[in-house]
């Protein structure tokens, strides 16, 4: 499979908007207390043609960047690692230090995805996602293998 990424395009939008509606429940997305509408986050897009193979979007902050979604199309193609390099390549350029993340305690796929890519485990939020329903109720009570969905699980990437 042959792709490049690169920035997000207007017409990505609606591909987008669709994806995160049926993963997500809505493009709003809640990481550390805080909601982010996807839809207005910048964004890397892995693309080959015009078929949006996956996206990643993050906030910039004070000498980090948060990368708050990372969504991948098509399975094992390398495109979710691609968007993360390519992340971790504009960050070094614009002089951040570190990539932060978080994702869910169920998120078991995730949670090996980012270690093997070299992230550490920096930080268990408990129950933060409990608190973020008050923010986004359509987050579900339960994820991946029937487990209950309570906690942040926050990764980072040391840039040199």
């Amino acid at each position: 499979m042959a792709f490049i990424v690169g920035p997000k395009r207007k017409a990505d939008d609606a591909a987008l908007a669709r994806v995160w509606m049926e993963r997500y429940g809505a493009s709003a997305i809640v990481s550390r207390g805080r909601l982010h509408d996807a839809l207005s986050l910048p964004a890397l897009v892995a693309r080959e043609g015009d078929e949006v193979l996956g996206a990643l979007t993050f906030d910039r902050q004070e000498g980090a960047i948060e990368v708050v979604t990372l969504d991948s199309f098509v399975m094992g193609q390398g495109v979710g690692s691609a968007l993360l390099e390519a992340m971790a390549t504009l960050a070094r350029h614009e002089g951040a230090k570190r990539l932060w993340l978080v994702t869910s305690n169920d998120n078991i796929r995730a949670l090996r995805f980012y270690q093997r890519r070299g992230w550490d485990m920096v930080a268990i939020h408990s129950d933060a996602i409990s608190q973020a329903r008050k923010l986004k109720p359509e987050i579900p009570t339960h994820g991946d293998y029937g487990i209950p969905i309570r906690h942040e699980i926050e990764f980072a990437l040391t840039l040199d």
